[in-house]
């Protein structure tokens, strides 16, 4: 038997694992400006595809993925850069929208 709700995290790990959805949901985190925000979705994205994975490919050791996802724990833009790279996802840059 399982446990309630772990067909639901099966199936969110999968979506998570989707470069669209994945871009949509690091965007979001971005554009509401909490860098706490920004970790929670990373780390998820991060927990989607496995921890190893993740470090194998993007070269950055398991213990630093673990820190920097950690409540205290703060990405370099070199770390962000190096996983949404695993992820095939880019850090760009856009005009800021104003209020019309």
């Amino acid at each position: 038997m399982s446990a309630k709700g772990s067909s639901f995290n099966d199936y969110l790990e999968e979506r998570l694992k989707d470069p669209e959805l994945a871009c949509h949901f690091i965007a979001e985190a971005i554009e509401e400006n909490d860098p706490d925000y920004l970790k929670v979705a990373l780390g998820e994205i991060v927990k989607a595809y496995g921890v190893a994975y993740i470090s194998e490919q993007s070269g950055i050791g398991r213990q630093t993925i673990y820190k920097m996802l950690s409540e205290k724990g703060n990405p370099t833009h070199k770390n962000l850069v190096a996983i949404l790279d695993t992820l095939g996802l880019e850090l760009t840059v856009r005009p800021k929208k104003t209020a019309s």
